[in-house]
Formats: structure tokens, C-alpha cells, sequence
């Protein structure tokens, strides 16, 4: 059976954390392991309870909901979920302030406290999954690019629109691709995120300023112009005419997702047929997926932001899964990628996806210099350290992977080490012991100290050992 998900509960009222907590315990696959009632608080709580997921109201006393958030990115990055009544307070608009420091989605109080059974259980099973998603597997395959990009013929005409479906997590990934954009990026852009209706403004106002572009809510019948970002407001779908002017109708009452990707990439697909180019970023569910293979069976170009690179994968998954997307791209990559497109020219050599990288901790340059070359001639990116005192400092500044580990250090024995990495909030970064003893030692060791594996120094195996560690393991995400 799957480990509970762990939720830290931030917020000063008490009738508000008990009403959260009875909430998220609808989930029997949901452990509330703390309640806290200030940032200084959940700072202490986080470092000592390692959750998967916290919940944060934005006003508190001492540190409020912001400046924690923004301490927790830097320092112990772990989702937030913003659970908040008020918007703004002295001119501030709370909401901006929260997407721009790395709050990962924005729920209002007033969905949660009051609502009904079915929709309590709801809310439980989504911060459920958001917990979970940190630690999902990539269940697709990787495409091969020759593979899946379709030929290019001298009679297909230039795309003239790119339509971008999001959710969680979408905020700071769209506004990172659109500031990636070249300033003569010509293409009108339009844009549908998952966003509940009391955050939309707030997320129009932060795309625009993070980005650089002019960013609009869609009206009825306006004309996407060149460069324009245009987002489809909440509870309308958003089509697109052949003559890319903007329609706008009405969400369904029933629908749990509005607006829908799937409206955008259906109507580009009837209307534009190969001359749009359809993008599926981060976010949970599968909205936009059948879109995006209607988009693709039409001649558009399709493509998907990778599994490394996504906060939730579930839409981009559920794309590459139904055989919509071209290729999946890390997020450094959509841009380039989009503007050979926008050109008409062939799309850019696919951006090899970055290097696994191993840290090797061990006082015997010889061995170090030998472990690194055998792992490096087997394409992973090596560091090495001969003081371990320095580990933590490593692993943060280089997006270390997997730590190798001498567990027979003259400075600081191994279990010192492994306790250091927990201490500074890195348990989650893997462990193996790399050392001379025997295996029977080295087993008995690495389950003493709580390293995840060990390997013998010298062992031919070494390459093919890490490898299948990293490629049973997630990437860890970068901070």
C-alpha cells in the first residue's frame, strides 16, 4: 500500500485549521502531520516533518504566508497550496504576490469552508494528488524525435496561431516560456489556465509583468493580434475563428474544469487545421489531451513541456499517452522550438534532455578520478568532493541527483553525512554507499545509516548499478 500523503496546515485561526484538517480527512490517503499558526512555525514544522504538501494562508502575525513561501522556495522547496479570504491588504495584491513567489496553486477559502460533502471530498482528493505528483513516475515512453515530427511539405502553410493549455503549476511556467519568446515573436497566443475565478486578474496583471508581453483577458469577438497573449477568462470557453477572432461561450454548469483546454485546441483544429501549433504544459488531469490529437491528426504541430520539467504531468502524460504530441521539450527548450516554427523552417535539433548528475564524495583521488570517468563515458554529469563537510552546499547549487558516498571518511563518517543532508531538508536526494568493504559490511551499513543502496569500489557493474538507480528513481526537483 502507497505511503499516506503528509500536509502541513498553516494558518492563525484555529476554527480555520480545524475545518481544513476535517477536510483533508475525508482522504484516507491524506496524514495531516502539523498545524501551524505562523511562517516562523511552518519553517521550524517543514525542516522537522519533511511534508509532501503545505497549505498556506497569506495572513498571519510575525512572518506572513508571502515571505514564508518565498523562504521555503529558497531554502526547503515543497509545494504550497495558498488557501486565503482577502486579496489584497494596505494596496498589496496578495495574489500576484503569491504566483510570483512560487505558490503552486490558489484555492479560496470559500471553497473549502462551508462547502458541501462531495465538494469537500473533492478539494481532499485534489491536494491528495498535488502531494502525490512530486513523487509520480513517468509511465511514458520517451518519443524518439525523428520519430513522431510530421514531414514537412512545400505547400504547408506557415502557422499563424499558438494555442497553450495549463494548470497547476502554470503560471511561472508560462510566464518563463513567454519571456523566453524573442521579442519578434509575431504569433498571436492564445491561452487557457486552469484558475479559479477570485485569482484570474491577478494572474493576467502577473503574466504581463513577468513576461514582458501585452497580455489581455478575451472579449467576445476580439481580434487576436501579432505578439498578443490572450487568456480565456473563467466559467467561458474560448474558440478561435479562421479569421483568429475570438468567441466566447458560456461554460457549461456541470463542468468541473472551465474554461477547457479542450475548447481551444478543438476549435484550432476545425478552423486553423495545420496552420496552428498547439503546446500542453504543466497540470493536472488530462484537459487538452484530446484536443491536442485532433490538433495533430490535422497537420498542426503538437507538442508537450517534458515530465523533468513539469510540476504535475498529468495533461502533458495524458497527451503523449494518446500519441498527440510531436515531441515533449523541457521548458528551456519550448521557446526555441516555437520560434523556428513561427519562421517556417524546420524546428531546431531536439534539446537533449539534461544530464543525470552524481555527486562523489570521497577523500582517495584515485578513486574519485577512476568512478568518474567510468560514469562519465557512460553520459552522466559527475562532480566530485573531497570534503564532506561541503555535501549539502553541493547538492543545492549543482541539482545533484545521486549522492556516492566513502562511508570510511577520516573527517565525518557517513551517517554524520546522511544526517547533515536531512537536517538541511535533502533527505529526498538518494544516498549510496561507495566503499572497499564487503558487501555483507555494506549492506549492514547503508540500512544503519539509511543510505539507499550501496555499490563496491572497483565493481565492474558500477555504471549499470547507478543507471538503474537513477532510472527506477524520479528526477528530483531542481530548486
Amino acid at each position: 500500500m502507497a505511503p499516506r500523503s503528509r500536509i502541513l496546515i498553516v494558518d492563525d485561526s484555529e476554527l480555520s485549521r480545524e475545518a481544513l484538517r476535517r477536510a483533508l480527512e475525508l482522504d484516507s490517503q491524506i496524514e495531516v502531520v502539523g498545524e501551524a499558526r505562523t511562517g516562523e512555525e511552518a519553517l521550524q514544522m517543514v525542516a522537522r516533518l519533511k511534508p509532501d504538501l503545505i497549505t498556506m494562508d497569506l495572513n498571519m502575525p510575525g512572518m506572513g504566508g508571502l515571505k514564508a513561501i518565498e523562504v521555503l522556495m529558497r531554502e526547503r522547496p515543497t509545494p504550497v497550496v495558498v488557501i486565503s479570504e482577502r486579496s489584497s491588504t494596505s494596496g498589496v495584491d496578495l495574489n500576484y504576490e503569491a504566483i510570483s513567489r512560487g505558490a503552486l496553486e490558489l484555492v479560496p477559502k470559500s471553497a473549502v469552508f462551508g462547502a458541501r460533502p462531495d465538494d469537500a471530498k473533492r478539494f481532499a482528493e485534489r491536494l491528495r494528488r498535488l502531494a502525490e505528483a512530486g513523487h509520480e513516475r513517468d509511465r511514458a515512453s520517451p518519443v524518439p524525435i525523428a520519430a513522431v515530427l510530421p514531414p514537412k511539405t512545400e505547400t504547408q502553410e506557415p502557422p499563424v496561431l499558438l494555442g497553450i493549455g495549463a494548470s497547476t503549476g502554470g503560471p511561472r511556467a508560462v510566464a518563463r516560456l513567454l519571456a523566453d519568446l524573442p521579442k519578434d515573436f509575431s504569433l498571436p497566443i492564445a491561452l487557457v489556465q486552469h484558475m479559479a475565478e477570485d485569482f484570474f486578474d491577478s494572474f493576467v496583471r502577473f503574466l504581463a509583468d513577468a513576461s514582458g508581453r501585452v497580455v489581455n483577458q478575451a472579449t467576445p469577438n476580439m481580434k487576436l493580434e501579432p505578439g498578443q497573449v490572450v487568456v480565456a477568462p473563467p466559467r467561458h470557453e474560448l474558440f478561435i475563428s479562421e479569421s483568429l477572432t475570438a468567441r466566447l461561450v458560456p461554460s457549461p454548469r456541470e463542468a468541473l474544469i472551465s474554461p477547457s483546454v479542450d475548447s481551444l485546441f478543438f476549435s484550432m483544429a476545425k478552423t486553423l487545421k495545420a496552420r496552428g501549433i498547439g503546446l500542453l504544459m504543466t497540470g493536472m488531469g488530462d484537459d487538452g489531451a484530446q484536443g491536442l490529437l485532433r490538433m495533430r491528426r490535422m497537420g498542426a504541430h503538437t507538442l508537450v513541456q517534458n515530465r523533468e520539467t513539469c510540476a504535475v504531468f498529468g495533461m502533458p502524460r495524458a497527451a503523449m499517452e494518446l500519441g498527440a504530441a510531436d515531441i515533449a521539450l523541457p521548458l528551456e527548450g519550448l521557446a526555441p522550438w516555437l520560434s523556428a516554427l513561427m519562421r517556417g523552417g524546420p524546428p531546431p535539433k531536439a534539446i537533449e534532455p539534461p544530464k543525470r548528475r552524481v555527486l562523489l564524495v570521497d577523500e582517495d583521488g584515485e578513486a574519485l578520478k577512476i568512478a568518474r570517468k567510468v560514469l562519465e563515458d557512460g553520459g552522466l554529469e559527475v562532480h566530485t568532493l573531497d570534503n564532506p563537510m561541503l555535501v549539502a552546499q553541493s547538492i543545492r547549487r549543482l541539482d545533484i541527483e545521486l549522492v556516492l558516498l566513502e562511508t570510511e571518511l577520516s573527517t565525518m563518517r557517513g551517517a554524520v553525512v546522511i544526517q547533515s543532508l536531512r537536517n538541511h531538508g535533502l533527505a529526498r536526494v538518494p544516498v549510496m554507499l561507495h566503499s572497499r568493504l564487503d558487501s555483507i559490511t555494506l549492506k549492514a551499513r547503508a540500512k544503519e545509516v539509511g543510505a539507499q543502496g550501496f555499490i563496491r569500489k572497483g565493481s565492474t557493474s558500477l555504471l549499470r548499478e547507478v543507471d538503474a538507480f537513477l532510472g527506477s528513481t524520479h528526477r528530483i526537483e531542481r530548486t
